[in-house]
């Protein structure tokens, strides 16, 4: 139905490093394919819907207690996408914001995260990217807010807005590359009329002809959200 505008897109980016040992890559190739095609469904959908917001889940926090040598090869990858970016003035016609604990990150990270999020400031779209996130503790953070504020009575406000995810739209679809169909701890709150859709190719090979099935299916459900 074409009245299903499109205005927040999420993808859990699920298969950089099955995709690495199947192409015979390093783990830092496979990441790093995986982070350019973050660019280019990026500038695709900014360009061909009327989504405002794209949400990518880079990093959970129980990613964490991986191997030292992965989060090392993440490590190097977010990085080099910063310098990257930063040093070309972020050329694409949108604004990166990171959510998440950066406190496992160096001073040199945060300094370039910083620098990113200060780029393209009048832009009104945005790739969200999360790293070192939870959707429980995300939860669980906001009602402890929630409850200190009650307490004040100050004036009204929603319990989202105690969310990392403040003033941010709940998002109208989300796509899970990779082949498993779970949610994983991203966006437990966000996501309670989301339209899920989950596919068995791995994130690097996700493709624009991907998107555009799932925004097909998606044009034709006819969302009731809960009426």
């Amino acid at each position: 139905m074409a009245h299903n505008k499109i205005k927040h897109v999420a993808f859990i980016m699920d298969g950089n490093n099955r995709w690495s040992k199947k192409n015979n890559k390093t783990k830092y190739n496979g990441y790093k394919k995986g982070s350019n095609n973050l660019i280019y469904l990026t500038n695709y959908i900014f360009e061909n819907t009327n989504s405002n917001y794209i949400s990518a889940f880079a990093l959970s926090k129980n990613n964490l207690n991986r191997s030292k040598n992965l989060i090392s090869t993440l490590k190097k990858v977010l990085l080099d996408f910063l310098d990257n970016k930063v040093n070309n003035k972020l050329r694409n016609n949108f604004r990166v914001k990171f959510i998440g604990d950066r406190s496992f990150l160096n001073k040199e990270i945060n300094k370039k995260i910083e620098d990113i999020e200060n780029l393209n400031v009048k832009s009104s779209k945005f790739l969200l990217i999360y790293i070192n996130y939870s959707g429980k503790d995300d939860i669980i953070q906001a009602a402890e807010k929630y409850h200190i504020y009650l307490k004040n009575k100050k004036k009204v406000k929603k319990f989202e807005d105690f969310l990392l995810t403040k003033n941010i739209p709940n998002p109208d679809i989300l796509i899970r590359t990779g082949g498993y169909k779970r949610l994983s701890d991203f966006l437990l709150f966000q996501t309670t009329f989301t339209e899920f859709f989950f596919t068995k190719k791995l994130w690097p090979d996700l493709t624009k002809n991907d998107l555009l099935k799932i925004f097909k299916k998606y044009y034709s459900i006819e969302r009731k959200f809960g009426l």
